[in-house]
């Protein structure tokens, strides 16, 4: 079978990837930029640059063609990884100066080993190599993110093939020195500009795809969460205990509803202002949602009125978490100079279902439990009668 021509591939290579810097620039323009998105656009148009120059290769002079051509590749790459990395989350100060280091490092290494007279088998097996670190960084990143998906552990998978392609590349083209060429006939090295040319596809198809995954997750966020406190808004709450008091009830478990209230909040909007009154209830969320165990649903009622529902929870254990979380909230605003100091007050109802209860009739109970604290002279804990059948 013939073997397909290197040159076609890696010109073909070279002009995905400047389609891809066109169109980049185009959905960017029609979607908005971010500062990921525009350091992407800069990698694709890089490698472009980087892969012209080893393409004309003879009209271009051969030092400046090796020099600059392959250092434009290794920075043009790095920034697309970056981006494929970091890609929905904001990339410490340290993190990005580390990778300007690195590629620094690379850069400058690979320079002078070629001005040192390094053998063609060589510094193809040192750029191979280079390639490969940076794939392996890419699967790396995507799979053992905190917050990865199957769509990047899809991704990582193929960036872990795209990089052993270019370690096969490497070990080809080490033991060859200068009879090796840079578009040389061989199965091996077919594979390889393959696997480049793959490369360039699937990495701005996965940074494109997780992209619109993160634009998705951040919109279900925005239906389901709590914009100022990041906890679940009132009617994804009832919705999810709905489903979790439906379960309590066929295990035939207890389970507790806590309404809680701020006291004097109007005191704090009017003294401090809005913004640390928003700064209040942001610290009292994650406070709270520190406090309560992970099974436990926390959400915003409404204003200052947040709710919980605590599964496998006795009116005993209700008193023991209600009072937990008033000691916390306590000791935290004694600590916080930013964060003036507040106390809540707290209603409890809990229930042993024997048949289906309604939610509502819970909640209700608590409520009335919460106003009974508020009557007492708040910064307290109130429990309604346990309800069952």
């Amino acid at each position: 079978m013939a073997l397909l021509d290197t040159f076609t591939i890696y010109f073909l290579t070279f002009l995905g990837t400047l389609v891809m810097f066109l169109m980049l620039i185009i959905f960017a323009k029609t979607t908005g930029f971010d500062d990921l998105m525009r350091y992407y656009i800069y990698g694709k148009l890089l490698q472009a640059i980087g892969a012209a120059l080893s393409l004309f290769r003879g009209p271009v002079p051969v030092d400046i063609s090796i020099i600059l051509g392959n250092s434009f590749v290794f920075l043009g790459i790095a920034l697309e990884i970056y981006c494929i990395v970091h890609v929905g989350k904001v990339p410490l100060k340290g993190t990005a100066q580390r990778w300007i280091l690195v590629v620094a490092a690379i850069i400058l290494g690979f320079t002078l080993l070629y001005l040192a007279g390094a053998n063609m088998g060589l510094r193809v097996f040192v750029c191979a190599m280079i390639l490969a670190i940076y794939s392996f960084a890419a699967a790396a990143g995507l799979f053992f993110r905190s917050d990865t998906t199957n769509l990047r552990k899809i991704m990582a998978l193929f960036f872990t093939i795209l990089a052993a392609y270019q370690v096969i590349r490497a070990l080809d083209a080490l033991p060859r020195g200068d009879s090796y060429t840079l578009f040389t006939a061989s199965s091996l090295q077919t594979i390889s500009f393959i696997s480049i040319y793959v490369h360039m596809l699937v990495s701005t198809m996965a940074y494109l795809l997780m992209s619109r995954e993160v634009i998705d997750i951040k919109l279900k966020e925005a239906a389901t969460k709590d914009f100022l406190t990041g906890i679940y808004n009132r009617m994804q709450f009832l919705q999810l205990s709905e489903k979790l008091l439906s379960l309590m009830i066929r295990q035939q478990q207890p389970a507790t509803i806590f309404m809680i209230d701020f006291d004097y909040f109007k005191v704090i909007n009017d003294t401090y202002g809005h913004t640390v009154g928003d700064s209040v209830l942001a610290h009292f969320s994650r406070e709270t949602q520190a406090a309560i165990r992970a099974e436990d649903l926390l959400g915003r009622y409404g204003g200052e009125e947040f709710i919980i529902l605590a599964p496998n929870t006795t009116a005993e254990d209700a008193l023991i978490i209600g009072q937990k979380l008033k000691s916390k909230i306590a000791l935290s605003t004694a600590n916080n100079a930013t964060i003036p100091k507040y106390t809540v007050s707290i209603g409890t109802a809990t229930m042993v279902p024997a048949t289906l209860t309604d939610m509502d009739k819970l909640i209700k109970r608590a409520d009335q439990a919460l106003l009974q604290a508020k009557r007492n002279g708040r910064d307290q804990i109130v429990q309604a009668d346990v309800a069952q059948r």
